[in-house]
């Protein structure tokens, strides 16, 4: 992730004028949303249903439902930081293939969805990405989430706040930061870190979290190196899995796991 000095030094002047722009700065290194315009046309396609969600503050919010008629089980898929969610209906579409429903969802300001991402805001949407499911019937005891990279910190922030009433059925983290800090550090960009305040802190909030947990990481990770996603394993309290990806890195990472992954996400879905 290389930055020009100008724009370093433009960084430092606007934090120096505006103590409380650490927002900014998290938003700017965070977020590389790929808009889509409204007026194109819905996916229509068996199986998947284009739809809209309410997020938590009125934002509204893409999604794609991926429904499977033979399975009472539920995924909530949470993306990477750039694109949007069309570029994952493959990899939803496979997770549906292992006997699940899947719920896609394009964060706030990606692809069709309103508004702009921020960290708060990406945790609201995925608060109700959970609400959406509950209200089509899904109980938490059969819903699970997947975050993928900066993903990994929506779906830790929303099983650890499902905690506090009813645990969900299982997490699944895939290439998963443990602080935005070290993230930060890993691009040599340590000197952001006290611009930044304590962005998407996984490695404090897994604590909480004691649902199973799935974690798989390439073991040539350079975005978000392997040692990140090891350090938040051995913090994670409750019953866990480890799949260690030899020779891949933060791209390839699921399709160089190929048939192993399916097998050890068809695993956790079943609650193995």
């Amino acid at each position: 992730m290389p930055i020009s000095r100008a724009l370093r030094l433009l960084i430092l002047l606007l934090a120096a004028l505006c103590p409380g722009c650490a927002g900014f700065v998290v938003k700017q290194f965070a977020f590389h949303p790929e808009r889509v315009p409204a007026s194109q046309p819905e996916i229509r396609s068996p199986g998947i249903e284009e739809l809209q969600i309410e997020s938590t503050d009125g934002t509204m919010l893409q999604a794609f439902f991926f429904e499977n008629e033979t399975s009472d089980r539920a995924v909530i898929y949470l993306h990477g930081n750039a694109g949007n969610a069309y570029h994952r209906l493959g990899d939803a579409r496979e997770i549906a293939g292992l006997d699940a429903n899947v719920l896609l969802l394009s964060y706030r300001g990606y692809g069709k969805s309103q508004g702009s991402p921020s960290e708060r805001g990406v945790y609201r949407d995925g608060e109700a990405a959970l609400r959406w499911l509950e209200a089509r019937g899904y109980p938490r005891s059969r819903i699970l989430i997947l975050g993928r990279s900066i993903g990994s910190a929506v779906a830790v922030e929303v099983a650890r706040n499902a905690a506090e009433e009813q645990p969900i059925a299982g997490l699944i983290l895939v290439t998963p930061l443990l602080t935005g800090r070290e993230v930060a550090r890993a691009h040599g960009l340590g000197w952001i870190a006290w611009l930044a305040g304590r962005p998407f802190d996984n490695g404090e909030k897994i604590a909480e979290v004691d649902c199973p947990l799935l974690l798989v990481h390439g073991d040539q990770d350079r975005v978000i190196p392997i040692e990140q996603g090891l350090e938040l394993f051995e913090r994670h309290p409750g019953p866990k899995q480890l799949l260690r990806v030899p020779g891949a890195n933060h791209q390839n990472v699921l399709q160089v796991a190929g048939e192993e992954y399916r097998r050890r996400v068809e695993a956790t879905l079943a609650g193995e």
